[in-house]
């Protein structure tokens, strides 16, 4: 290793992006939280029962402000790495998700830009897989924009709905296979079970109210609730994987794929595609090409 090689690693390493506190930890966070809440509140006023009540204005408030907060996020974390690609497609993505959230005039073009822009900043950032782990890393990121292409592509009015169900399906199978980030992770792995029996009990004490709660508030359609159940067990044990290890690009990113579901509006596909960036990217693979070749490489 040259010593200019060294000094860029050791500078890398020292930055506090992979922990909590950390800069694009910190912005990912707030991103989560308004997606969370937004995600609740529109539950909550669909739910099938009389919930606690609030104004109905509230619904679109927190849509909007959710969807504005991960686009604006999404383009922060773009500005963050020193990769020219990486940098071009997510600053895509971020853009267009806070302009379709403003003008229902640049929806058709977010359903292009969002899915072409993550995707190609996720295969330069992961590069040609040398490992199986890699691989199947490599298989959850690109899973994201493929999952947010057909989505925004049917509810654009592009393509049919029959698109929109695959759509759903890739999502959830994309975020089922992150559990790959918590193996070797025990207590994750329980974790993620538990979220997997959880959503089953619902299912079966409750299918109706169950199905009404993954539609408006998850954009699920045309995915059967065990592919919902696989895909908590994933984002879950990924999530506490990520808190054990004091990972925040990994806690949030699987909670961000959790909360903010189907990448069926634009708003939504910008907050699935900086989770996806958080939960699949590591520190050296975002911010520097130098070392991102080197880690490929041994």
């Amino acid at each position: 290793m040259s010593p200019t090689t060294s000094a860029t690693a050791r500078a890398t390493a020292s930055r506090p992006v992979g922990r909590f506190g950390g800069r694009v930890g910190s912005v990912g966070l707030l991103a989560a939280v308004a997606v969370g809440v937004s995600t609740a509140l529109r539950v909550l006023y669909n739910a099938p029962f009389e919930p606690v009540a609030f104004p109905p204005r509230a619904v679109s408030v927190a849509g909007t402000v959710a969807a504005l907060a991960a686009g604006v996020a999404l383009a922060a974390v773009a500005l963050s790495t020193e990769r020219p690609v990486v940098r071009v497609g997510l600053l895509f993505a971020g853009v267009f998700g806070v302009l379709a959230t403003v003008s229902g005039a640049a929806t058709v073009a977010a359903a292009v830009a969002i899915p072409v822009g993550a995707a190609l900043a996720f295969a330069r950032a992961l590069g040609v897989p040398a490992t199986y782990f890699e691989f199947r890393r490599a298989v959850v990121a690109l899973t994201v924009p493929l999952a947010a292409g057909l989505s925004l592509a049917s509810t654009a009015g592009i393509v049919g709905s029959p698109v929109r169900a695959a759509g759903s399906a890739a999502f959830l199978a994309g975020v089922t296979l992150l559990a790959v980030r918590a193996e070797g992770d025990p207590v994750a792995l329980v974790a993620g079970a538990g979220a997997f029996a959880g959503v089953v009990a619902a299912s079966a004490a409750a299918p109706y109210v169950t199905g009404s709660a993954l539609l408006v508030g998850f954009a699920v359609v045309g995915s059967p609730h065990l592919l919902v159940a696989t895909a908590a067990f994933g984002g879950t044990a990924a999530a506490v994987a990520g808190l054990r290890d004091g990972d925040a690009w990994l806690a949030v990113g699987a909670v961000l794929l959790l909360v903010a579901g189907v990448p069926a509006t634009p708003g939504a596909a910008a907050a699935v595609c900086l989770g996806a960036a958080l939960a699949t990217l590591d520190a050296e693979e975002f911010f520097s090409p130098t070392v991102a070749t080197e880690v490929s490489a041994r």
